[in-house]
């Protein structure tokens, strides 16, 4: 009886028909790859269909400048640091462990306020030992006093006694002998007077010596309490209690912060522009946007012969500044010519100006972040960010965005 026919199994298949088998096995993977790229292929192309079909928004009536050279007064500018103009570092007039101290950075002072005390021991038993010099050579003046008074008894004495003899031996009255032991008596008094005068005369230097020494140690112990030299703000203290104070090194640092002026460093090529009085504008770069007018007060004339500049100082107006902060300094540096836009086409980008410029080819508005100058005839002048010939937006300012399409205003 006939077997039914069964397939066969993978064992069962020979060598030879099993290899092709296998190979269809391994390739299904591959395969299966292949076409999972092939979908992404085509999801791609749709979203990119997609994005193609949104369109850019388009701003109507946008007035164009093409930015040209002017010719005007161009503008130098240079970097400089806000400072007080009265600053003191305050250190001790005398050595001593600081038994106190009364501010802290920031402190408001006013002037002669206490900022710190020293151990006063020292210069306290010496103030003493100099009132005790002083009480000793006051009653050496008066015991000087009492001797030239007596010396100028006797010294009177012995001048009428040698008239009176002078008189009598004239008149052969009294010996010769007589009369001079009185005029001996009168030559020894007028020694004595002076002897007494001189010793008046070193009991009073000794108490002015003494006093004078009285006077230091009084100071000394005055200088015991550090004070503030003037009103301000205590930008820095350097020492604590317990730390050693030294004469001559600064315990604290002072400034005055009603008085502020811009230091800056100027190329040696503007010195012929600057001196004493010429008007400078100042931009702090924590607030780029509101610059103010200020003088040159002060011109140091020799030049850095590593950097080849010199220092120029302007006083600031009060309550504009703060020690520390970075600024610029500009300054008219001889006619010229500047690129320059509208004033009311500036925009703000964050801390930053910049202006839609706007393709000729694409007429798609770019935002172009620049650097300003100065202003003038309602206009600023542009350092960096943009070049001549660029096509500017002016308005609507508030509508553009970078990448927004344009119409430009016939």
């Amino acid at each position: 009886m006939p077997r039914p026919a069964r397939c066969p199994s993978i064992s069962a298949l020979p060598g030879a028909a099993l290899l092709p088998l296998m190979s269809v096995f391994s390739l299904l993977p591959v395969a299966a790859a292949i076409l999972l790229m092939a979908v992404g292929l085509s999801a791609c192309g749709e979203k990119g269909k997609q994005g193609e079909a949104v369109s850019r928004p388009v701003v109507r009536d946008v007035e164009l400048v093409v930015v040209r050279p002017v010719l005007r007064e161009t503008t130098a500018e240079a970097l400089g640091t806000v400072r007080a103009k009265t600053t003191a570092a305050v250190a001790p007039q005398v050595m001593g462990r600081l038994t106190g101290v009364a501010v802290s950075e920031g402190s408001v002072v006013a002037a002669g306020a206490l900022l710190a005390t020293i151990d006063d021991t020292t210069v306290r038993a010496q103030l003493a030992s100099a009132e005790g010099a002083v009480a000793e050579a006051e009653a050496a003046g008066e015991e000087a006093d009492r001797v030239v008074a007596q010396a100028e008894a006797a010294k009177a004495l012995a001048e009428k006694t040698y008239e009176r003899f002078r008189r009598l031996v004239e008149g052969k009255l009294v010996a010769q002998r007589e009369f001079d032991e009185a005029d001996t008596r009168r030559t020894l008094a007028v020694k004595d007077l002076e002897r007494a005068g001189q010793r008046k005369g070193q009991a009073v230097a000794r108490l002015a010596q003494a006093r004078g020494q009285a006077d230091a140690a009084r100071a000394a112990v005055a200088w015991t309490k550090v004070t503030a030299p003037f009103a301000g703000v205590v930008v820095e203290k350097r020492a604590d209690a317990g730390s050693m104070a030294v004469p001559g090194v600064p315990l604290f640092i002072l400034e005055d912060p009603r008085r502020h002026r811009i230091e800056t460093f100027v190329s040696e090529t503007y010195l012929p522009l600057l001196r004493k009085g010429t008007p400078v504008q100042v931009v702090l770069d924590a607030d780029p946007g509101k610059p103010f007018s200020a003088v040159v007060t002060e011109i140091v004339p020799t030049i850095d012969p590593a950097s080849r500049t010199f220092t120029v100082k302007a006083d600031l107006p009060a309550g504009r500044a703060r020690s520390g902060q970075s600024g610029k300094v500009r300054f008219a540096a001889g006619k010229g010519t500047v690129l320059a836009v509208p004033k009311r086409a500036i925009t703000r980008a964050g801390s930053s100006e910049g202006v839609f410029t706007v393709g000729a080819a694409d007429n798609m508005a770019h935002l172009s972040m620049i650097t300003l100058g100065a202003e003038f005839d309602g206009r600023v002048e542009v350092l960096s960010g943009i070049e001549d010939g660029a096509r500017v937006a002016v308005s609507p300012i508030d509508k553009l965005s970078d990448g927004a399409r344009v119409e430009v205003r016939r």
